[in-house]
């Protein structure tokens, strides 16, 4: 949720064509990342350089028979974060912070714009290059984070309104010499005291850095495969109008399987220092990339019933968000001046909706055990790292659920199991298997249990609901689910018949192999669906949805009644 200046994109469209560096009010505008298939287009920075004295700095030193010859050009890459009120409500502007850029792809380059050498800054932020004496270079700091050794990362925060601009910021073009040597960057807030009246430099850098911590906990909990690469894409253009991305109409922020946006339109919703908000997208991805998701996405809020693979992965990614920063506050800052929003905490136990359907049922029991030191190390995040990338979980017959968790905590920490049965009861989850077998809690509606419907190839008619009764889309009981038991392979058809006969429905039917999509029936025939698939032995999931439930345009409630079998084909 973010606000960067329209300026900045008019300049680009200039540049766009012109292919210079145009600065007009010390706002720079570059062609970045051209060449080997990268934009050429032009990225928004702002040009601070310092020359005053800093200690330990990164980088080799050089023989004294070289000093004649090169020159070590060093400094620090630092940007402005803005904290929140320690009410947890809104940003605390005067209490701005400079924090050092981590993780950050450095470059320096010539007069030509030609990159000659490149390095990554430390976690101080500082950087340090050897160059030939009197040579004319600048420093250009990219709001980029990559590693090109095992396990390699490639993250980027960019302009969606830009054509996906590369965020950087660039020094002065000065002489190499013992005077100029030190040259540190900085990236400003842009805020003059009442609105972000200068560019909004220090916005993607910030973002950057949430994804840095995330990184160095991830890595630490024992992560040995490569980062999937991934641009953040933000701009201040983004708002909560839902529309085309490229204007900025995005509607929230939000991971969509590519790429993650992030709201920044001023006095309404902005995200660049909302770490939570970054980190809980970027659980969405770290799900993608790391582990498996079944969630179907959609909106979502506190007190919601949830499809529980929804649940599963929103309550995941806001206890994600809490353990990477060791913060249980959720804050989310926002209104006019950015003086609103809300806070959440994550590790609250008490809930109006508790269950397998509740997100914050989830997150409560994840970022609890996370806590826990009864028989392992507080705040170790290996342990949830090692079950969420474990075989048991990623390729489970089951999809995706607390369920699904919880039995594989218990397989990989059986000494856990106490802990975590305790955490389950608070929130009235059943201790049971992966497909919730003897849940009692319905949520208020008998049709949702048993979690999962057993069917048979014997043609005997299984009778389930799909409603919109808790909202549609992706609420509880909008879906039913089957677990379906191939003993021998074979051609097997299933069908839906709506039980009642009230006309108009259009029930939906897919199946699923370890959370993998295998078959779609969508037709358009009323009251009626037909599946035929050649099937392996092994165990399948099937998935019953009125399409009806599944969009908000209908404002009545619904809820049509199905009769659903299963036969081997001839």
């Amino acid at each position: 949720m973010l606000h960067v200046g329209k300026k900045q994109s008019a300049y680009g469209e200039l540049i766009r064509w012109q292919r210079f560096i145009l600065c007009v009010m010390g706002l720079c505008l570059i062609a970045c990342g051209g060449g080997g298939g990268g934009s050429s287009n032009p990225v928004p920075v702002n040009s601070k350089t310092s020359s005053s004295p800093q200690s330990s700095m990164a980088g080799s030193s050089l023989s004294s028979s070289s000093l004649s010859a090169f020159v070590t050009i060093n400094g620090r890459i630092t940007y402005d974060r803005v904290p929140h009120n320690t009410n947890r409500i809104g940003l605390n502007y005067p209490a701005v912070e400079i924090k050092p850029g981590r993780g950050l792809l450095v470059e320096l380059l010539d007069e030509n714009n030609q990159t000659l050498l490149s390095s990554t800054t430390n976690s101080d932020g500082f950087y340090s290059f050897n160059v030939e004496r009197d040579k004319p270079v600048k420093v250009r700091a990219k709001a980029q984070l990559r590693n090109s050794q095992s396990p390699a990362w490639d993250f980027k925060v960019t302009d969606n309104t830009n054509n996906n601009a590369l965020y950087a910021m660039d020094g002065n073009l000065v002489a190499a010499t013992d005077n100029t040597a030190v040259r540190n960057l900085h990236a400003p807030s842009g805020w003059t005291g009442a609105a972000y009246t200068q560019p909004r430099v220090a916005a993607p850098f910030a973002i950057a850095d949430s994804v840095y911590i995330a990184i160095e906990r991830v890595m630490a909990a024992g992560n040995t495969h490569n980062f999937p690469s991934l641009e953040l894409r933000w701009s201040p253009n983004n708002k909560t109008a839902e529309g085309d991305v490229l204007l900025g109409e995005i509607g929230t922020s939000y991971f969509n399987g590519d790429a993650i946006y992030i709201l920044g339109d001023e006095n309404n919703d902005t995200d660049e220092y909302d770490s939570h908000v970054i980190l809980h997208e970027w659980g969405h991805y770290f799900e993608a990339a790391f582990s498996r998701t079944d969630s179907i996405g959609g909106d979502h809020a506190y007190g919601d019933k949830m499809d529980m693979r929804v649940a599963m992965s929103e309550g995941f990614s806001n206890a994600f968000s809490a353990m990477m920063l060791d913060d249980p506050d959720y804050r989310d800052a926002s209104g006019t001046l950015q003086s609103s929003g809300f806070s959440s905490d994550v590790s609250r136990k008490v809930h109006s909706v508790r269950g397998w359907y509740s997100e914050a049922s989830v997150q409560s029991i994840l970022y609890n055990f996370y806590t826990s030191g009864v028989g392992k190390t507080m705040r170790d995040f290996s342990d949830i790292f090692n079950i969420m990338t474990s075989s048991g979980y990623s390729q489970s017959s089951a999809l995706t659920s607390i369920y699904v968790f919880a039995d594989e905590l218990r397989n990989l920490l059986p000494s856990q199991t106490t802990t975590l049965n305790n955490l389950l009861s608070e929130q009235n989850i059943a201790l049971t298997d992966t497909f919730g077998v003897g849940e009692s809690n319905s949520g208020g509606y008998a049709g949702s249990l048993p979690v999962y419907k057993i069917i048979q190839p014997d043609n005997t008619p299984i009778n389930v609901c799909s409603t919109n009764r808790f909202g549609a889309y992706n609420k509880l009981a909008t879906a039913q689910f089957f677990v379906v038991n191939i003993a021998s392979a074979g051609t097997y058809e299933f069908s839906a018949q709506e039980a009642d006969e009230s006309g108009d429905s259009d029930p939906d039917l897919y199946l699923y192999s370890n959370g993998f999509l295998r078959a779609i029936a969508e037709g358009a025939e009323i009251d009626q669906e037909r599946l035929s698939r050649f099937l392996s032995a092994g165990t399948y999931v099937l998935e019953l949805v009125d399409a009806r439930v599944m969009t908000d345009e209908n404002l009545h409630d619904i809820t049509a009644c199905f009769n659903v079998q299963m036969q081997l084909s001839n």
